[in-house]
């Protein structure tokens, strides 16, 4: 199904904060990403909490490609083409292999996964899907991972499906960005 953008997109905003926005998105992938113009315009505590949730996230102990790589996983899951095509870029960008990230949904036949994320992937899979992993996928889970990073893996999977649940029902297109 085609969904087309509900709202019109705001390119000229009159607030500052949003002004700076769009230039550091302008700067960061060579265009102003659409959830500035759709999302972020429209309301500043909601950038303000986007933010929050970055600076957040990279204060995790988890490494970058395996952050980048729960965040493209769930948004693949959700479908989300926005979100799915600015965490493909930022994963390619992040050296994740292309080939591995094209790869996500057939995690369980491909080689390109290692044990600890396919264990990692099932939960992912599971709690987005279901919100709850059964205990055998949460044992399966606990071999590869401690416990601080459990959590973290799973704050980061519920952070994905709310960028998801905002970007999807609002109809945002993939910004067709290319790493």
């Amino acid at each position: 199904m085609i969904m087309t953008m509900r709202l019109q997109p705001i390119t000229k905003p009159n607030s500052w904060l949003i002004r700076l926005a769009y230039f550091l998105s302008r700067r960061t992938f060579g265009k102003v990403l659409s959830a500035f113009q759709v999302i972020y315009a429209r309301s500043t505590p909601i950038l303000r909490v986007m933010l929050k949730i970055i600076q957040t996230e990279k204060k995790l102990s988890l490494d970058t490609p395996t952050k980048l790589l729960i965040k493209s996983f769930v948004s693949n899951l959700n479908d989300c083409p926005f979100c799915s095509n600015t965490n493909e870029y930022l994963a390619i960008k992040g050296n994740i292999n292309k080939q591995k990230i094209n790869s996500l949904l057939n995690y369980r036949e491909s080689d390109l996964f290692t044990a600890r994320e396919k264990a990692m992937m099932e939960y992912l899979e599971s709690v987005t899907y279901t919100k709850n992993a059964s205990d055998d996928c949460y044992q399966q889970l606990q071999q590869y991972f401690n416990d601080k990073e459990i959590v973290e893996v799973t704050w980061l999977c519920a952070v994905e499906n709310y960028f998801n649940m905002q970007a999807k029902p609002l109809g945002l297109p993939s910004d067709a960005l290319n790493a």
